[in-house]
Protein backbone atom coordinates (compact mmCIF):
# COMPACT_ATOMS: atom_id res chain seq x y z
CA UNK A 1 0.00 0.00 0.00
CA UNK A 2 1.41 3.41 -0.97
CA UNK A 3 1.92 6.19 1.51
CA UNK A 4 2.14 9.91 0.63
CA UNK A 5 3.27 12.69 2.82
CA UNK A 6 2.17 15.65 0.68
CA UNK A 7 1.70 19.14 2.17
CA UNK A 8 -0.43 22.05 1.02
CA UNK A 9 2.69 24.25 0.82
CA UNK A 10 4.48 21.93 -1.54
CA UNK A 11 1.53 21.78 -3.91
CA UNK A 12 0.87 25.52 -3.97
CA UNK A 13 4.51 26.63 -4.31
CA UNK A 14 4.91 26.09 -8.08
CA UNK A 15 1.54 27.70 -8.77
CA UNK A 16 2.32 30.83 -6.77
CA UNK A 17 5.78 31.13 -8.35
CA UNK A 18 4.20 30.92 -11.79
CA UNK A 19 1.70 33.69 -10.94
CA UNK A 20 4.47 35.99 -9.75
CA UNK A 21 6.57 35.40 -12.84
CA UNK A 22 3.68 36.12 -15.18
CA UNK A 23 2.69 39.35 -13.38
CA UNK A 24 6.24 40.66 -13.80
CA UNK A 25 5.98 40.25 -17.58
CA UNK A 26 5.76 43.55 -19.46
CA UNK A 27 4.22 44.54 -22.75
CA UNK A 28 4.33 47.68 -24.90
CA UNK A 29 1.71 50.16 -23.84
CA UNK A 30 -0.80 51.34 -26.40
CA UNK A 31 -4.24 52.81 -26.69
CA UNK A 32 -7.01 50.65 -25.15
CA UNK A 33 -7.70 47.80 -27.56
CA UNK A 34 -9.95 45.56 -25.45
CA UNK A 35 -13.71 45.69 -25.23
CA UNK A 36 -15.63 46.82 -22.18
CA UNK A 37 -19.24 46.93 -21.07
CA UNK A 38 -20.08 43.92 -23.19
CA UNK A 39 -21.14 40.28 -22.92
CA UNK A 40 -18.47 37.77 -23.97
CA UNK A 41 -18.28 34.04 -24.79
CA UNK A 42 -15.22 31.80 -24.46
CA UNK A 43 -14.53 28.29 -25.75
CA UNK A 44 -11.52 26.34 -24.53
CA UNK A 45 -9.91 22.96 -24.53
CA UNK A 46 -6.77 21.33 -23.18
CA UNK A 47 -5.16 18.93 -20.76
CA UNK A 48 -6.22 18.15 -17.19
CA UNK A 49 -4.20 17.08 -14.15
CA UNK A 50 -5.22 15.67 -10.77
CA UNK A 51 -3.45 16.11 -7.44
CA UNK A 52 -4.67 13.88 -4.62
CA UNK A 53 -4.44 10.48 -2.98
CA UNK A 54 -4.73 8.62 -6.29
CA UNK A 55 -2.45 10.80 -8.45
CA UNK A 56 0.34 8.19 -8.50
CA UNK A 57 3.04 10.75 -7.97
CA UNK A 58 5.05 7.77 -6.88
CA UNK A 59 4.83 5.04 -9.46
CA UNK A 60 4.33 1.35 -8.63
CA UNK A 61 8.03 0.80 -8.98
CA UNK A 62 8.63 3.28 -6.15
CA UNK A 63 6.71 1.18 -3.57
CA UNK A 64 8.80 -1.39 -1.64
CA UNK A 65 7.65 -4.75 -0.33
CA UNK A 66 6.59 -3.19 2.98
CA UNK A 67 4.25 -0.80 1.15
CA UNK A 68 6.53 2.17 1.86
CA UNK A 69 7.64 4.90 -0.61
CA UNK A 70 11.20 4.70 -1.84
CA UNK A 71 12.87 8.08 -1.10
CA UNK A 72 15.27 7.95 -4.02
CA UNK A 73 12.77 8.60 -6.83
CA UNK A 74 9.77 10.13 -5.07
CA UNK A 75 8.44 13.63 -5.87
CA UNK A 76 5.24 15.26 -4.58
CA UNK A 77 4.80 17.74 -7.50
CA UNK A 78 5.09 15.28 -10.34
CA UNK A 79 1.30 15.33 -10.72
CA UNK A 80 1.57 18.79 -12.31
CA UNK A 81 3.38 17.40 -15.34
CA UNK A 82 2.16 13.85 -15.88
CA UNK A 83 -0.89 11.68 -16.32
CA UNK A 84 -2.83 14.15 -18.39
CA UNK A 85 -6.49 13.87 -19.15
CA UNK A 86 -8.60 16.03 -21.44
CA UNK A 87 -11.05 18.86 -20.87
CA UNK A 88 -13.48 21.08 -22.74
CA UNK A 89 -15.10 24.22 -21.43
CA UNK A 90 -17.26 27.22 -22.24
CA UNK A 91 -17.97 30.45 -20.42
CA UNK A 92 -20.42 33.34 -20.69
CA UNK A 93 -19.60 36.56 -18.88
CA UNK A 94 -19.62 40.32 -18.79
CA UNK A 95 -16.59 42.55 -19.38
CA UNK A 96 -16.97 45.53 -17.07
CA UNK A 97 -13.80 47.36 -18.12
CA UNK A 98 -10.92 46.46 -20.44
CA UNK A 99 -9.16 45.07 -17.33
CA UNK A 100 -11.95 43.33 -15.38
CA UNK A 101 -14.54 40.75 -16.35
CA UNK A 102 -16.73 38.16 -14.62
CA UNK A 103 -17.86 34.89 -16.15
CA UNK A 104 -19.91 31.77 -15.42
CA UNK A 105 -18.39 28.66 -16.99
CA UNK A 106 -18.96 24.93 -17.42
CA UNK A 107 -16.15 22.43 -17.77
CA UNK A 108 -16.37 18.79 -18.84
CA UNK A 109 -13.10 16.98 -18.07
CA UNK A 110 -11.62 13.54 -17.60
CA UNK A 111 -8.88 13.26 -14.96
CA UNK A 112 -6.36 10.43 -15.09
CA UNK A 113 -6.00 8.27 -11.96
CA UNK A 114 -9.44 9.09 -10.53
CA UNK A 115 -10.50 5.64 -11.71
CA UNK A 116 -7.21 3.99 -10.64
CA UNK A 117 -6.72 1.05 -8.28
CA UNK A 118 -6.20 2.08 -4.71
CA UNK A 119 -3.35 -0.30 -3.89
CA UNK A 120 -1.66 -2.36 -6.53
CA UNK A 121 0.29 -4.23 -3.86
CA UNK A 122 -2.92 -5.67 -2.39
CA UNK A 123 -4.76 -6.32 -5.57
CA UNK A 124 -6.80 -4.19 -7.93
CA UNK A 125 -9.56 -2.35 -6.11
CA UNK A 126 -11.24 0.36 -8.20
CA UNK A 127 -12.71 3.19 -6.13
CA UNK A 128 -14.26 5.36 -8.90
CA UNK A 129 -16.15 4.22 -11.94
CA UNK A 130 -14.38 6.78 -14.23
CA UNK A 131 -12.26 9.89 -14.17
CA UNK A 132 -14.93 12.29 -15.44
CA UNK A 133 -15.83 15.18 -13.13
CA UNK A 134 -17.96 18.09 -14.47
CA UNK A 135 -17.40 21.53 -12.96
CA UNK A 136 -19.23 24.82 -12.82
CA UNK A 137 -17.22 27.89 -11.91
CA UNK A 138 -17.73 31.58 -11.46
CA UNK A 139 -14.56 33.64 -11.92
CA UNK A 140 -13.29 37.19 -12.09
CA UNK A 141 -10.56 37.79 -14.64
CA UNK A 142 -8.14 40.69 -14.22
CA UNK A 143 -5.71 41.89 -16.91
CA UNK A 144 -3.15 44.33 -15.44
CA UNK A 145 -2.00 45.49 -18.90
CA UNK A 146 -5.33 45.80 -20.69
CA UNK A 147 -4.00 48.49 -23.00
CA UNK A 148 -1.43 46.11 -24.46
CA UNK A 149 -2.02 43.70 -27.28
CA UNK A 150 -0.43 40.97 -25.14
CA UNK A 151 -1.30 40.93 -21.44
CA UNK A 152 -1.09 38.43 -18.58
CA UNK A 153 -4.24 37.73 -16.59
CA UNK A 154 -5.29 36.29 -13.25
CA UNK A 155 -8.45 34.25 -12.59
CA UNK A 156 -10.09 34.14 -9.15
CA UNK A 157 -13.44 32.63 -8.20
CA UNK A 158 -15.45 29.71 -6.89
CA UNK A 159 -15.84 26.21 -8.40
CA UNK A 160 -18.37 23.42 -7.86
CA UNK A 161 -17.64 19.81 -8.86
CA UNK A 162 -20.09 16.89 -9.25
CA UNK A 163 -18.83 13.32 -8.86
CA UNK A 164 -20.17 9.77 -8.38
CA UNK A 165 -17.63 8.42 -5.96
CA UNK A 166 -18.63 4.80 -5.45
CA UNK A 167 -19.29 2.43 -8.33
CA UNK A 168 -21.87 0.71 -6.22
CA UNK A 169 -23.72 4.00 -5.65
CA UNK A 170 -23.03 5.70 -8.95
CA UNK A 171 -26.47 7.29 -9.06
CA UNK A 172 -25.79 9.22 -5.88
CA UNK A 173 -23.97 12.36 -6.80
CA UNK A 174 -21.81 14.38 -4.42
CA UNK A 175 -20.76 17.99 -4.61
CA UNK A 176 -17.41 19.56 -3.81
CA UNK A 177 -16.81 23.29 -3.41
CA UNK A 178 -13.70 25.37 -3.35
CA UNK A 179 -11.78 28.33 -4.74
CA UNK A 180 -10.42 28.39 -8.25
CA UNK A 181 -7.45 30.44 -9.35
CA UNK A 182 -5.43 30.63 -12.45
CA UNK A 183 -3.18 32.65 -14.66
CA UNK A 184 -2.36 33.00 -18.31
CA UNK A 185 -1.78 35.34 -21.21
CA UNK A 186 -4.27 36.97 -23.57
CA UNK A 187 -3.45 38.14 -27.10
CA UNK A 188 -5.80 40.44 -29.04
CA UNK A 189 -6.61 39.20 -32.54
CA UNK A 190 -9.02 41.96 -33.56
CA UNK A 191 -11.46 44.41 -32.02
CA UNK A 192 -13.78 41.58 -30.86
CA UNK A 193 -11.69 38.44 -30.44
CA UNK A 194 -8.63 37.36 -28.49
CA UNK A 195 -6.64 34.16 -28.11
CA UNK A 196 -5.66 33.00 -24.62
CA UNK A 197 -3.68 30.28 -22.92
CA UNK A 198 -3.83 29.59 -19.20
CA UNK A 199 -3.74 27.24 -16.27
CA UNK A 200 -6.60 27.01 -13.76
CA UNK A 201 -6.49 25.11 -10.47
CA UNK A 202 -9.55 24.21 -8.37
CA UNK A 203 -9.12 23.38 -4.68
CA UNK A 204 -12.06 21.17 -3.63
CA UNK A 205 -13.54 20.42 -0.21
CA UNK A 206 -14.47 17.88 1.10
CA UNK A 207 -11.51 15.91 -0.09
CA UNK A 208 -13.38 12.60 -0.41
CA UNK A 209 -15.80 13.88 -3.12
CA UNK A 210 -13.09 14.10 -5.77
CA UNK A 211 -11.29 10.78 -5.38
CA UNK A 212 -13.23 8.87 -2.72
CA UNK A 213 -10.39 8.97 -0.17
CA UNK A 214 -10.39 10.87 3.11
CA UNK A 215 -7.28 12.85 4.03
CA UNK A 216 -5.08 10.85 6.33
CA UNK A 217 -7.36 7.81 6.20
CA UNK A 218 -8.40 4.94 4.01
CA UNK A 219 -11.18 4.53 1.56
CA UNK A 220 -13.45 1.56 1.60
CA UNK A 221 -11.34 0.22 -1.20
CA UNK A 222 -8.24 0.35 0.95
CA UNK A 223 -6.41 3.38 -0.47
CA UNK A 224 -4.40 5.42 1.98
CA UNK A 225 -5.19 9.13 2.39
CA UNK A 226 -2.62 11.92 2.32
CA UNK A 227 -2.12 14.72 4.82
CA UNK A 228 -3.88 17.40 2.73
CA UNK A 229 -7.51 18.34 3.40
CA UNK A 230 -8.30 19.09 -0.25
CA UNK A 231 -7.77 17.74 -3.74
CA UNK A 232 -6.62 19.81 -6.72
CA UNK A 233 -7.96 19.61 -10.27
CA UNK A 234 -5.92 21.49 -12.88
CA UNK A 235 -6.80 22.53 -16.44
CA UNK A 236 -4.10 23.62 -18.93
CA UNK A 237 -6.14 25.21 -21.68
CA UNK A 238 -6.14 27.36 -24.77
CA UNK A 239 -9.18 29.08 -26.21
CA UNK A 240 -10.88 31.96 -27.95
CA UNK A 241 -12.78 34.81 -26.36
CA UNK A 242 -15.43 36.61 -28.40
CA UNK A 243 -16.92 39.97 -27.28
CA UNK A 244 -20.36 40.93 -28.54
CA UNK A 245 -19.23 44.56 -28.74
CA UNK A 246 -15.98 45.63 -30.41
CA UNK A 247 -13.17 47.22 -28.43
CA UNK A 248 -13.76 50.86 -27.60
CA UNK A 249 -10.74 53.03 -28.33
CA UNK A 250 -10.57 56.31 -26.47
CA UNK A 251 -9.30 59.43 -28.24
CA UNK A 252 -5.75 60.50 -27.58
CA UNK A 253 -4.36 63.88 -28.62
CA UNK A 254 -1.01 63.05 -30.17
CA UNK A 255 0.03 66.65 -30.85
CA UNK A 256 -1.30 70.20 -30.57
CA UNK A 257 -0.20 73.14 -32.69
CA UNK A 258 -0.73 76.72 -31.54
CA UNK A 259 0.87 80.03 -32.55
CA UNK A 260 3.30 81.12 -29.86
CA UNK A 261 2.67 84.85 -30.35
CA UNK A 262 -0.22 86.75 -31.92
CA UNK A 263 -1.13 90.40 -32.29
CA UNK A 264 -4.48 91.39 -30.85
CA UNK A 265 -6.91 91.33 -33.75
CA UNK A 266 -4.78 88.86 -35.71
CA UNK A 267 -6.35 85.52 -36.57
CA UNK A 268 -4.38 82.46 -35.43
CA UNK A 269 -4.68 78.84 -36.58
CA UNK A 270 -4.99 75.95 -34.11
CA UNK A 271 -4.80 72.20 -34.84
CA UNK A 272 -4.70 68.87 -33.00
CA UNK A 273 -3.78 65.40 -34.23
CA UNK A 274 -5.84 62.51 -32.78
CA UNK A 275 -5.15 58.76 -32.95
CA UNK A 276 -6.79 57.38 -36.06
CA UNK A 277 -8.14 54.25 -34.34
CA UNK A 278 -10.30 56.17 -31.84
CA UNK A 279 -13.96 55.18 -31.92
CA UNK A 280 -16.04 57.61 -33.91
CA UNK A 281 -17.62 60.05 -33.62
CA UNK A 282 -14.88 62.07 -31.94
CA UNK A 283 -15.68 65.70 -31.21
CA UNK A 284 -12.95 68.27 -30.69
CA UNK A 285 -13.67 71.40 -28.68
CA UNK A 286 -11.45 74.37 -27.83
CA UNK A 287 -11.31 76.72 -24.86
CA UNK A 288 -9.20 79.72 -25.82
CA UNK A 289 -8.97 81.07 -22.29
CA UNK A 290 -10.70 84.34 -23.10
CA UNK A 291 -14.25 83.14 -22.61
CA UNK A 292 -14.56 81.99 -26.22
CA UNK A 293 -14.56 78.47 -27.66
CA UNK A 294 -14.33 76.63 -30.93
CA UNK A 295 -14.88 73.24 -32.59
CA UNK A 296 -13.02 70.98 -34.96
CA UNK A 297 -9.57 69.49 -35.25
CA UNK A 298 -8.52 72.69 -37.03
CA UNK A 299 -9.92 76.09 -36.15
CA UNK A 300 -8.96 79.75 -35.96
CA UNK A 301 -9.40 82.38 -33.30
CA UNK A 302 -8.80 86.10 -32.83
CA UNK A 303 -7.87 87.46 -29.41
CA UNK A 304 -9.16 90.95 -28.69
CA UNK A 305 -6.92 91.91 -25.78
CA UNK A 306 -3.22 91.50 -25.01
CA UNK A 307 -2.19 88.88 -22.46
CA UNK A 308 -1.05 85.27 -22.05
CA UNK A 309 -3.77 82.69 -22.67
CA UNK A 310 -3.91 78.95 -21.90
CA UNK A 311 -5.60 77.29 -24.87
CA UNK A 312 -7.15 73.89 -24.10
CA UNK A 313 -8.16 71.32 -26.73
CA UNK A 314 -10.39 68.38 -25.75
CA UNK A 315 -11.09 65.34 -27.93
CA UNK A 316 -14.01 63.21 -26.77
CA UNK A 317 -16.07 60.21 -27.70
CA UNK A 318 -17.19 58.18 -24.68
CA UNK A 319 -13.90 59.13 -23.04
CA UNK A 320 -11.86 62.27 -23.48
CA UNK A 321 -8.30 63.57 -23.62
CA UNK A 322 -7.07 67.14 -23.28
CA UNK A 323 -3.91 69.03 -24.15
CA UNK A 324 -3.04 72.70 -23.69
CA UNK A 325 -0.67 75.32 -25.07
CA UNK A 326 0.21 78.93 -24.26
CA UNK A 327 -0.40 81.87 -26.59
CA UNK A 328 1.03 85.33 -25.93
CA UNK A 329 -1.05 88.17 -27.40
CA UNK A 330 0.53 91.61 -27.85
CA UNK A 331 -0.87 94.98 -28.91
CA UNK A 332 -0.65 95.83 -32.62
CA UNK A 333 2.13 98.40 -33.16
CA UNK A 334 0.06 100.76 -35.29
CA UNK A 335 -0.09 104.56 -35.08
CA UNK A 336 -3.54 106.19 -34.97
CA UNK A 337 -5.20 107.36 -38.17
CA UNK A 338 -6.65 110.84 -38.83
CA UNK A 339 -9.23 111.60 -41.49
CA UNK A 340 -11.87 114.23 -42.20
CA UNK A 341 -9.82 117.17 -40.86
CA UNK A 342 -11.98 120.32 -41.09
CA UNK A 343 -12.50 123.87 -39.86
CA UNK A 344 -15.97 125.35 -39.54
CA UNK A 345 -15.96 127.91 -41.05
CA UNK A 346 -12.70 128.15 -42.94
CA UNK A 347 -13.01 131.99 -43.22
CA UNK A 348 -13.83 134.00 -40.10
CA UNK A 349 -13.56 137.52 -38.85
CA UNK A 350 -11.18 138.33 -36.06
CA UNK A 351 -12.88 137.66 -32.75
CA UNK A 352 -15.27 135.12 -34.25
CA UNK A 353 -15.04 131.44 -33.24
CA UNK A 354 -13.82 128.66 -35.51
CA UNK A 355 -14.35 124.94 -34.71
CA UNK A 356 -11.57 122.50 -35.54
CA UNK A 357 -12.44 118.80 -35.76
CA UNK A 358 -11.23 115.50 -37.27
CA UNK A 359 -11.87 111.74 -37.14
CA UNK A 360 -9.16 110.06 -35.04
CA UNK A 361 -9.21 106.26 -35.29
CA UNK A 362 -7.27 104.06 -32.85
CA UNK A 363 -6.84 100.36 -33.68
CA UNK A 364 -9.60 98.61 -31.73
CA UNK A 365 -7.17 96.11 -30.20
CA UNK A 366 -4.87 98.76 -28.68
CA UNK A 367 -5.71 99.61 -25.11
CA UNK A 368 -6.25 103.23 -24.09
CA UNK A 369 -6.90 106.29 -26.22
CA UNK A 370 -4.40 108.25 -28.34
CA UNK A 371 -3.41 111.77 -27.27
CA UNK A 372 -4.56 114.64 -29.51
CA UNK A 373 -2.92 118.07 -29.93
CA UNK A 374 -4.35 120.97 -31.95
CA UNK A 375 -1.94 123.77 -32.90
CA UNK A 376 -3.99 126.76 -34.09
CA UNK A 377 -1.02 128.40 -35.76
CA UNK A 378 -1.05 131.55 -33.62
CA UNK A 379 0.93 130.13 -30.70
CA UNK A 380 -2.04 128.55 -28.89
CA UNK A 381 -2.95 124.86 -28.63
CA UNK A 382 -5.71 122.51 -27.46
CA UNK A 383 -5.64 118.87 -26.33
CA UNK A 384 -8.99 117.53 -27.46
CA UNK A 385 -11.43 117.48 -30.34
CA UNK A 386 -13.54 119.27 -31.28
CA UNK A 387 -11.49 122.38 -30.46
CA UNK A 388 -12.90 125.93 -30.62
CA UNK A 389 -10.77 129.05 -31.06
CA UNK A 390 -11.01 132.78 -31.80
CA UNK A 391 -8.22 134.64 -33.58
CA UNK A 392 -7.43 138.17 -32.44
CA UNK A 393 -5.63 139.19 -35.62
CA UNK A 394 -6.45 138.84 -39.24
CA UNK A 395 -4.39 136.63 -41.47
CA UNK A 396 -4.05 133.12 -42.85
CA UNK A 397 -3.32 130.43 -40.29
CA UNK A 398 -2.27 126.79 -40.68
CA UNK A 399 -3.95 124.59 -38.07
CA UNK A 400 -2.15 121.29 -37.33
CA UNK A 401 -3.88 118.28 -35.67
CA UNK A 402 -1.61 115.54 -34.26
CA UNK A 403 -2.76 112.13 -32.86
CA UNK A 404 -0.17 110.04 -30.97
CA UNK A 405 -0.01 106.63 -29.28
CA UNK A 406 2.86 104.42 -28.13
CA UNK A 407 3.61 103.28 -31.67
CA UNK A 408 3.69 106.56 -33.60
CA UNK A 409 1.73 109.63 -34.66
CA UNK A 410 -0.10 111.10 -37.61
CA UNK A 411 -0.93 114.72 -38.51
CA UNK A 412 -3.20 116.71 -40.78
CA UNK A 413 -3.38 120.45 -41.55
CA UNK A 414 -6.17 122.92 -42.23
CA UNK A 415 -5.96 126.54 -43.52
CA UNK A 416 -8.07 129.15 -41.74
CA UNK A 417 -8.38 132.68 -43.11
CA UNK A 418 -9.12 135.35 -40.52
CA UNK A 419 -10.45 138.60 -41.87
CA UNK A 420 -12.32 141.73 -40.71
CA UNK A 421 -15.97 142.44 -41.43
CA UNK A 422 -15.01 146.07 -42.00
CA UNK A 423 -12.61 144.99 -44.73
CA UNK A 424 -15.25 142.92 -46.44
CA UNK A 425 -17.37 146.05 -46.80
CA UNK A 426 -14.62 148.10 -48.49
CA UNK A 427 -15.60 148.61 -52.12
CA UNK A 428 -13.84 151.94 -52.83
CA UNK A 429 -11.06 154.21 -51.55
CA UNK A 430 -10.58 157.99 -51.62
CA UNK A 431 -9.54 159.50 -54.97
CA UNK A 432 -7.03 162.38 -55.02
CA UNK A 433 -6.90 165.43 -57.30
CA UNK A 434 -4.01 167.33 -58.83
CA UNK A 435 -3.34 170.92 -59.85
CA UNK A 436 -3.31 171.88 -63.53
CA UNK A 437 -0.33 170.28 -65.24
CA UNK A 438 0.99 169.10 -61.83
CA UNK A 439 1.89 165.58 -60.57
CA UNK A 440 2.71 166.43 -56.95
CA UNK A 441 0.42 165.55 -54.10
CA UNK A 442 -1.37 168.41 -52.44
CA UNK A 443 -2.05 168.55 -48.72
CA UNK A 444 -5.63 167.51 -49.37
CA UNK A 445 -4.43 164.60 -51.53
CA UNK A 446 -2.08 163.35 -48.79
CA UNK A 447 -4.91 163.58 -46.25
CA UNK A 448 -7.16 161.48 -48.45
CA UNK A 449 -4.40 158.94 -49.05
CA UNK A 450 -3.73 158.73 -45.29
CA UNK A 451 -7.31 157.53 -44.79
CA UNK A 452 -6.76 154.92 -47.49
CA UNK A 453 -3.54 153.81 -45.79
CA UNK A 454 -5.35 153.19 -42.49
CA UNK A 455 -7.79 150.92 -44.31
CA UNK A 456 -4.98 149.05 -46.07
CA UNK A 457 -3.15 148.53 -42.79
CA UNK A 458 -6.29 147.12 -41.18
CA UNK A 459 -7.12 144.97 -44.15
CA UNK A 460 -3.95 143.20 -45.29
CA UNK A 461 -5.89 141.12 -47.78
CA UNK A 462 -6.81 144.25 -49.80
CA UNK A 463 -4.56 145.35 -52.64
CA UNK A 464 -4.82 148.66 -54.61
CA UNK A 465 -4.81 149.37 -58.32
CA UNK A 466 -4.04 153.06 -58.88
CA UNK A 467 -5.44 154.56 -62.13
CA UNK A 468 -4.55 158.21 -62.94
CA UNK A 469 -5.99 160.60 -65.61
CA UNK A 470 -5.48 163.93 -67.39
CA UNK A 471 -8.11 166.47 -68.44
CA UNK A 472 -6.88 166.64 -72.03
CA UNK A 473 -5.68 170.26 -71.76
CA UNK A 474 -2.30 169.50 -70.13
CA UNK A 475 -0.22 168.48 -73.07
CA UNK A 476 1.14 164.89 -73.01
CA UNK A 477 -1.78 163.26 -71.25
CA UNK A 478 -0.20 159.73 -70.97
CA UNK A 479 3.00 161.05 -69.44
CA UNK A 480 1.37 163.22 -66.83
CA UNK A 481 -1.25 160.61 -65.95
CA UNK A 482 1.50 158.04 -65.35
CA UNK A 483 3.42 160.53 -63.20
CA UNK A 484 0.34 161.08 -61.08
CA UNK A 485 -0.23 157.28 -60.67
CA UNK A 486 3.41 156.78 -59.68
CA UNK A 487 3.17 159.60 -57.12
CA UNK A 488 0.24 157.90 -55.38
CA UNK A 489 1.93 154.48 -55.39
CA UNK A 490 5.11 155.94 -53.99
CA UNK A 491 3.16 157.57 -51.15
CA UNK A 492 1.51 154.23 -50.21
CA UNK A 493 4.85 152.43 -50.16
CA UNK A 494 6.51 155.26 -48.22
CA UNK A 495 3.85 154.82 -45.53
CA UNK A 496 4.31 151.07 -45.00
CA UNK A 497 2.13 149.44 -47.61
CA UNK A 498 3.95 146.56 -49.26
CA UNK A 499 4.80 147.40 -52.85
CA UNK A 500 3.37 144.07 -53.98
CA UNK A 501 -0.06 145.31 -52.92
CA UNK A 502 0.00 148.51 -55.08
CA UNK A 503 0.03 148.98 -58.86
CA UNK A 504 0.15 152.28 -60.82
CA UNK A 505 -1.25 152.86 -64.28
CA UNK A 506 -1.60 156.12 -66.21
CA UNK A 507 -4.61 156.00 -68.50
CA UNK A 508 -4.32 159.35 -70.31
CA UNK A 509 -7.34 161.60 -70.79
CA UNK A 510 -10.39 160.87 -68.66
CA UNK A 511 -13.14 159.97 -71.11
CA UNK A 512 -15.59 161.96 -69.03
CA UNK A 513 -13.46 165.16 -69.02
CA UNK A 514 -15.41 168.31 -70.03
CA UNK A 515 -13.44 171.55 -69.72
CA UNK A 516 -16.58 173.57 -70.47
CA UNK A 517 -18.10 172.60 -67.18
CA UNK A 518 -15.12 173.83 -65.11
CA UNK A 519 -14.29 177.60 -65.03
CA UNK A 520 -10.58 176.94 -64.41
CA UNK A 521 -8.20 175.78 -67.04
CA UNK A 522 -9.15 172.31 -68.10
CA UNK A 523 -11.43 170.09 -65.97
CA UNK A 524 -10.28 169.72 -62.35
CA UNK A 525 -12.45 166.59 -61.91
CA UNK A 526 -10.45 164.78 -64.57
CA UNK A 527 -7.06 165.59 -63.04
CA UNK A 528 -7.21 162.76 -60.49
CA UNK A 529 -5.91 159.32 -59.37
CA UNK A 530 -8.39 156.62 -58.31
CA UNK A 531 -7.40 153.87 -55.75
CA UNK A 532 -9.43 150.78 -56.64
CA UNK A 533 -9.51 148.09 -53.83
CA UNK A 534 -9.14 144.42 -54.86
CA UNK A 535 -8.54 141.14 -53.02
CA UNK A 536 -4.89 140.32 -53.14
CA UNK A 537 -4.08 137.41 -55.37
CA UNK A 538 -7.09 137.87 -57.59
Amino acid sequence: MRQYETSMTSRLTPILLGCMALLLATAAQAQSIRSSETVYITLRGGATVYGGELDQTASIGDINDDGQLNDSNGSDIAWLFRDFGYGLGAEVGYQFTPSLGFGLGFQFADYANLDSDSSPSEGLQQINENGIMPQVNAMFRYLPFANSKLSPFINMGLAVAVKSNDPSTQDQKSFAFGPITGLGVDYVLNDRMSLFAGADYSFFFPDIVVDGVDPGGQSEGGANGDDTDFDILGFYNVGLKFNLKPAYVSPEIESIQCPGTLTAGESGSFMVMINEDANQPVTTTWDFGDGMGGNGMTTSHTFTAPGTYTVMATAANRDSDSESCLVTVVEPQIAPEISGCRATPTRVNSGDQVTINANVVQNQYISGEPSVTVDFGDGTTANSLPARHSYSATGTYTVTITATNAYGSETCTITVTVGDSFCEQITELNPVYFEYRAATLTADARSRLDENIEILRRCPSICVNTFAYSDGQEGDAMRISQQRADAVRAYYIANGIDESRVTAEGRGVDPAANPKEDPGPGDSRARRADSIPTQCGM
